[in-house]
């Protein structure tokens, strides 16, 4: 009897586990919780997938009455222009028993800052960051994301450094790879400055490992 009840629970596990794994970026989407995005809720988030497998462009009428628009669904991503303001991006991440989900909200101000999150597969939330560095301390992002050029002096890199106010992260998620790519949001400059601001920018990638995020 316990070698029966035994088997039946291991059954209900491997199938639950490979049910999850099987779940597409269309069913995610279309799960995804309403207060994620409160103006497009379940029959607009339907609405949009149905209309990118017809291969047509995938715009609806949000509850704000403004036009969202899906740009990409693919077997693990998914990126939706909410607004001209913001974009939302979705990564499905593999684990050993089931996937996390990735969600970056970018708002343009006019220069893309970030909200990074992570649910599980039931769309719980998770506090847990898996590795990547995501802080809103600017002491350590001024540590993580600028580096001195050695063809710097120091008192012109002190004034480019003075101009990153408030440091802002940004985030990518790769639509092809287990990738995210994280760096500072560049100020608001001339053109003629932009350049020496981009040369203390450092960018990282970070890999998904199955459990947790490495820097390649």
């Amino acid at each position: 009897m316990k070698k029966e009840f035994f088997l039946i629970t291991l059954f209900i596990f491997l199938f639950s586990a490979v049910t999850y794994a099987q779940k597409t970026m269309r069913d995610i989407w279309i799960a995804m919780p309403d207060s994620i995005v409160a103006y497009l809720d379940k029959g607009k988030r339907t609405e949009m997938v149905d209309l990118y497998a017809t291969q047509m462009k995938a715009e609806v009428k949000n509850r704000l009455g403004g036009m969202s628009v899906m740009d990409k669904l693919t077997d693990d991503y998914v990126c939706v222009t909410l607004n001209s303001c913001s974009i939302l991006q979705l990564k499905k991440f593999s684990t050993n028993e089931s996937f996390i989900i990735c969600v970056v909200k970018s708002f343009k101000a006019p220069e893309p800052e970030c909200e990074i999150s992570f649910f599980d597969s039931q769309w719980q939330l998770k506090t847990d960051k898996f590795g990547l560095p995501v802080t809103n301390d600017e002491s350590v992002l001024k540590r993580d994301f600028i580096n001195k050029p050695d063809t710097m002096s120091q008192e012109e890199f002190e004034e480019l450094l003075s101009i990153f106010d408030p440091l802002m992260l940004s985030a990518e998620l790769s639509e092809t790879e287990p990738i995210v790519t994280l760096m500072l949001s560049k100020p608001l400059l001339r053109s003629e400055e932009i350049d020496n601001a981009i040369a203390i920018i450092k960018q990282r990638k970070f890999k998904w490992s199955g459990y947790i995020f490495t820097e390649c």
